[in-house]
């Protein structure tokens, strides 16, 4: 067990240097305004690894640590890419010559917040995307820099261009759309 557990955080650190080139050869962490060298520091109450369904489950106040960038949420789920030999085949670990584990999905259960430089966002839930390499807050969310506050939804943060995009849902205690506010500075 405790050798599957190892094995597990070995793979986990694997794919956390391995998802630094996602997508189109950029580089960049897994948590907005993370660089590919910046280190990732993941502290929780428990860890469950599951082997065969390449799935690590950290819960009891997770908080993650990407460079700049911190997470918090109540359970974290981290889903790594099987290993796979370079005809493509799924093999179990030690036989052929397998590729290192990518993350594959994030998943974040919450209250979920998200401490990126200036900006505080904070959801139900959260996940983040390899294959899309956005990062999501959903339910109840908060956008928070500085003074300005906006409310909405959903909030999508894709990690390639920067861009974050707060939609409303109609569905649920809102009115179905984003509320902001902006309160100037005195001088």
């Amino acid at each position: 067990m405790l050798l599957q557990i190892i094995s597990g955080l070995m793979a986990l650190a694997l794919a956390f240097s391995g998802s630094a080139q996602a997508k189109g050869g950029r580089t960049g962490g897994i948590l907005p305004g993370a660089s590919a060298k910046d280190p990732l520091n993941i502290d929780a109450g428990k860890l469950d690894y599951f082997d065969k369904e390449q799935k690590l489950v950290y819960s009891g106040s997770v908080i993650v640590v990407n460079g700049p960038s911190t997470l918090k949420a109540s359970k974290l789920t981290i889903y790594l890419e099987n290993n796979k030999t370079a005809g493509g085949k799924d093999q179990p670990a030690g036989e052929g010559q397998a590729t290192s584990d990518k993350v594959k999905h994030i998943d974040a259960e919450g209250p979920v917040t998200m401490v990126s430089k200036d900006q505080v966002g904070t959801g139900d839930s959260g996940s983040y995307d390899r294959a899309e390499n956005k990062v999501y807050l959903n339910g109840n969310v908060v956008l928070t820099q500085g003074e300005t506050v906006t409310k909405g939804d959903r909030l999508i943060y894709d990690v390639t261009t920067g861009q974050a995009v707060v939609q409303a849902g109609g569905g649920g205690q809102g009115s179905g759309r984003v509320h902001s506010i902006f309160t100037p500075k005195e001088k």
